[in-house]
């Protein structure tokens, strides 16, 4: 067996556990942020918390097939743990990252509305 299809058995579950429960932590917990940030407009606040979730999804689905797409050959077990923790690593920086840029935007345009 390849040892590519071995690395994608073990990184689509990673991938797909990090992704729908991280996704669905901010999603929960996030609407009382927003609801906060928008004085008490539920109705707002609910409908941009799910347009947050759809694009964490789609960035999340994307970034994981295109990470398939671009896997280089691997020849050993060595460079499959490798691989496959640069993956994560990379992807879980990447949507840290976008998670703290939405936040400072929604609270800095929210607060020059005031």
């Amino acid at each position: 067996m390849s040892l590519n299809i071995a690395a994608y058995a073990i990184y689509l579950p990673i991938i797909s556990f990090i992704m729908i429960k991280t996704g669905w932590v901010f999603h929960k917990n996030g609407e009382v942020f927003l609801i906060s940030l928008f004085n008490g407009d539920k109705e707002a606040s609910k409908n941009i918390n799910k347009l947050l979730l759809v694009g964490y999804y789609l960035i999340n689905i994307g970034y994981a097939i295109l990470s398939i797409y671009q896997w280089e050959h691997i020849g050993n077990y060595i460079d499959t743990i490798n691989s496959i923790s640069q993956k994560l690593g990379k992807i879980i920086l990447i949507l840290s990252i976008m998670h703290f840029n939405n936040i400072f935007w929604l609270k800095h345009l929210t607060h020059s509305k005031t």
